[in-house]
């Protein structure tokens, strides 16, 4: 099957079944598409939103899909690399329109269902997959709100130079509710975590890389590159980062589940507490991202 990586803009084969028994199976949808490269055994997913390059509840239903793939396929990928297929952009966060509409509709339930898939995509790259694999995420644009609760959720991240990247949710008076603080503050401290969710900072790649949110920087262009340099380097050590990994699931630093769940309870709660006020401006944040991002080609980005 032959379709569009519109991160490199030209086609590649897709296989969208397992080649054998026990080999993942590729996703080709029109929302995520796959690639896994035998000789590093790394497994490369692209997400592909339709219209606003946001986490809608297809994009995530695929992802998750993705992940499981592997989860089903235990010791077959050693890294498994979140990356987008969308010019300027690794993800805008959390789906505002749907936000809107569920809280309007006073839809708790549906809202905490939205929020659960997130927190399960979370949780995946937290847990290396449950497959032991080496989660990274490849942010070649920029990554707001939710989307840079994703790329921080992976054991490795690499961001290129030059990009956005921040918590802007205080600007409709919410917080980042799947997984920001715990992520953060684990990172780079729990300071660091409440100036940045609180003051709805959003910052360049390189000051993200300066308080240790990014662990490594790549010119434009190279962000895959650096990521094939950086799967290389760690591949004589792979066993050793493995466990390093499991032990720090045992350790103080370890990120359960059940933490991600009782903080998404509160955003909802939140979330249901906005007012008039709130709402228009994530309606007008939507209507702004969908004209900076017509059909996914545009690459200004509005920090929502």
């Amino acid at each position: 099957m032959q379709i569009i990586d519109r991160s490199r803009g030209h086609l590649h084969t897709v296989v969208p079944r397992r080649t054998d028994t026990n080999a993942p199976r590729l996703l080709a949808t029109p929302i995520v598409t796959s690639r896994f490269e035998p000789e590093t055994r790394a497994l490369w997913m692209y997400a592909h939103p339709i219209g606003r390059p946001c986490f809608t509840p297809e994009l995530l239903a695929d992802v998750v899909a993705q992940q499981q793939e592997v989860e089903l396929a235990p010791g077959t990928v050693d890294f498994f690399l979140n990356c987008s297929g969308v010019p300027g952009v690794y993800n805008l966060g959390g789906d505002l329109d749907l936000f809107r509409r569920l809280v309007e509709a006073r839809d708790e339930h549906a809202l905490m269902r939205y929020a659960e898939s997130c927190i399960r995509a979370i949780n995946n790259n937290v847990c290396g997959l449950h497959a032991d694999a080496v989660s990274m995420s490849v942010v070649q644009g920029d990554a707001l709100g939710g989307g840079l609760e994703a790329a921080l959720s992976c054991h490795v991240v690499i961001a290129e130079r030059g990009v956005k990247m921040g918590f802007p949710e205080m600007m409709f008076n919410l917080f980042p509710g799947m997984g920001a603080y715990s992520l953060v503050a684990r990172k780079a401290g729990p300071r660091v975590a409440e100036d940045l969710i609180l003051n709805g900072r959003v910052l360049s790649s390189e000051k993200m890389h300066e308080l240790g949110l990014v662990d490594h920087l790549a010119d434009p262009g190279r962000g895959e590159w650096v990521a094939r340099q950086v799967m290389t380097s760690m591949s004589s050590q792979l066993k050793g980062f493995r466990a390093f990994q499991r032990a720090k699931m045992h350790a103080y630093v370890r990120l359960t589940y059940q933490e991600l769940e009782d903080v998404t309870r509160e955003w909802v709660k939140g979330a249901m507490k906005l007012d008039r006020r709130d709402l228009r401006t994530m309606e007008r944040l939507v209507k702004a991202q969908n004209r900076m991002h017509p059909g996914n080609n545009g690459t200004e980005t509005v920090s929502a």
